[in-house]
């Protein structure tokens, strides 16, 4: 299995604890991962980039057009960071809003790109701890199929690497973020 993914944000949204949760998913489940991140002026409100990869790698980095997925923390984000996507890929975008331009919908239609949007924001909200978008998007990374990444390795990953008082809460959320997952 080879599978590269793209986990984008800005600092303080949790890029790096959910690429370190997908990093340690595909550990648990005993394969191969390694991560890379990249973060400048994240502390404040810069971008963060967090590059995991599955498989067989020489490199930790994902090159341009190589992405299977880009999981967007931010919606702006998504667009800065979208040319890593390869054709054929998927991402899915943390936003409230029904579509995207339509200058961007029509390169996702020409590049093949599935797109998927949640709320992320507007789940952690509604759950009380706004700072944990990052799982309710994880949440529904994990309905889609894509081993390891099934809803039980991750919340095994979530329970072992959140600080106790987090957890309820945090699996809370994921849950939730799951729910609107199988929705679509």
């Amino acid at each position: 299995m080879k599978l590269e993914i793209l986990c984008a944000g800005i600092g303080g949204r949790g890029v790096l604890l959910a690429s370190t949760i997908l990093m340690e998913t595909a550990i648990a489940d005993g394969l191969k991962a390694s991560a890379s991140d990249e973060y400048g002026m994240s502390q404040r409100g810069g971008s963060v980039v967090s590059l995991v990869k599955i498989g067989e790698f020489k490199s930790p980095l994902i090159g341009r057009e190589n992405a299977d997925i880009l999981l967007a923390f931010e919606e702006s984000e998504f667009y800065r960071n979208l040319m890593f996507l390869k054709r054929g890929g998927m991402a899915i975008v943390n936003t409230s809003k029904d579509a995207l331009p339509e200058e961007v919908e029509r390169l996702l239609q020409e590049r093949n790109i599935r797109i998927q949007k949640i709320d992320g924001d507007g789940i952690a909200k509604q759950k009380g701890m706004i700072k944990a978008s990052n799982i309710a998007i994880l949440g529904y990374f994990s309905s889609l199929g894509i081993e390891p990444y099934s809803s039980a390795n991750i919340t095994r990953t979530i329970v072992d690497r959140t600080k106790g008082k987090f957890v309820e809460k945090n699996l809370e959320i994921f849950e939730a973020g799951a729910e609107k997952g199988k929705g679509k």
